[in-house]
């Protein structure tokens, strides 16, 4: 008797039923509080709120004097009035309003005198050149937002207003196990049927790229029990696991057998090519998805199953995919039974953009 897929449900049917199945495990973001100067690129768990005002004093916003404004009616080109020592005090940017003055003069608008006296040419309004207190940030202010991305200004607002720690959703933790009997590690001499392991270097690198942590476990062979063993210790340090190759119908692809074993299967097989005997499955709130071994299946399956529940963790919103009409240089033809991803070659000849497929 031939092997049958037991699924072929398409795509977005499946998507939809996996993160259901998860979320009625538990599945969803989990927080972790760190160090506000650890945070960029991070997401915000909450909203976040000023502890203090910034500035927390009235502060010079300029090199100068300090003045009573008062002291200065009068001054103009024509009429300077001059200033004695005791009617200002010379301060740099940032440097606390004493509290009998209630103005700044730039030191561009001062003339010195050799007696320590100053002549200026302008009077100066009241609370000129003065930044007050919470000028940028008042205390209980919002300074961010839930579940936004944190940037490395949203890190110095947050440094202004007080806060020196900040929840944000724990990036999810996948794991990827290679397994194979032919699968070595990569290296520059490989045996004739000797296979280098890179499928763990590109789904890593996918993930990192998506905002997850990648750990990539050592190979292992096509034995059941070992595989068994090393998915439920993935299982238990990781948030998702991928298991790469042995979703298929060779005589040693024991991935579903293994997942059904730990956990539970939803579907083994996705009604889409390549990358049909996707296997998603799960041990309680932990993703366990099944990848086929080649690379091209591997990548789609994990684009299209793996990514949205990355985002769902993330709860940031993904980047828009990016779309593009290209003329096809020959007929593609494919079968009612899947949805197809297509890989082309493409490049603008006279003028159109074509797209050859591979």
């Amino acid at each position: 008797m031939g092997f049958e897929y037991l699924t072929n449900v398409p795509l977005i049917q499946a998507r939809e039923d996996y993160l259901a199945l998860l979320q009625s495990h538990g599945f969803g973001p989990k927080t972790e509080i760190i160090p506000v100067f650890e945070s960029c690129g991070g997401v915000s768990a909450r909203a976040v709120y000023a502890h203090i005002c910034a500035p927390h004093y009235a502060a010079s916003a300029k090199d100068g004097v300090a003045v009573t404004a008062k002291d200065t009616v009068g001054a103009t080109e024509t009429t300077p009035v001059t200033l004695s020592p005791e009617q200002f005090i010379v301060l740099d940017t940032g440097d606390p309003i004493p509290e009998d003055r209630d103005a700044v003069i730039m030191v561009e608008d001062i003339v010195k005198n050799a007696d320590g006296s100053i002549t200026i040419h302008a009077a100066a309004a009241p609370w000129q050149h003065i930044r007050q207190i919470g000028a940028d940030v008042c205390a209980g202010e919002m300074i961010l937002p839930s579940h936004m991305t944190v940037s490395p200004a949203a890190i110095g607002a947050m440094i202004a207003g007080g806060v020196l720690e900040i929840e944000v959703i724990r990036k999810p933790v996948v794991g990827i196990i290679p397994t194979g009997d032919e699968i070595i590690p990569p290296c520059t001499d490989p045996k004739p049927g000797d296979i280098l392991e890179f499928n763990g270097s590109i789904f890593s690198a996918m993930v990192r790229q998506w905002g997850a942590e990648a750990v990539v476990y050592p190979i292992v062979p096509d034995k059941f029990d070992q595989i068994k063993t090393m998915v439920a210790k993935a299982a238990e340090e990781c948030d998702m696991v991928i298991l790469n190759a042995g979703s298929s119908a060779g005589r040693e692809d024991f991935s579903a057998r293994v997942i059904r074993e730990l956990g539970e299967v939803l579907y083994h097989g996705i009604a889409i090519k390549p990358g049909k005997p996707a296997i998603l499955g799960c041990q309680g709130e932990k993703v366990i998805l099944g990848v086929p071994g080649y690379p091209v299946s591997g990548i789609i399956v994990i684009e299209q199953l793996l990514k949205p529940l990355i985002d769902h963790w993330r709860q940031a919103p993904s980047a828009p995919s990016q779309y593009a009409k290209a003329t096809l240089t020959r007929p593609v033809v494919s079968g009612l039974k899947y949805q197809e991803f297509v890989r082309v070659r493409m490049g603008c000849v006279g003028g159109r953009l074509m797209a050859s497929p591979l």
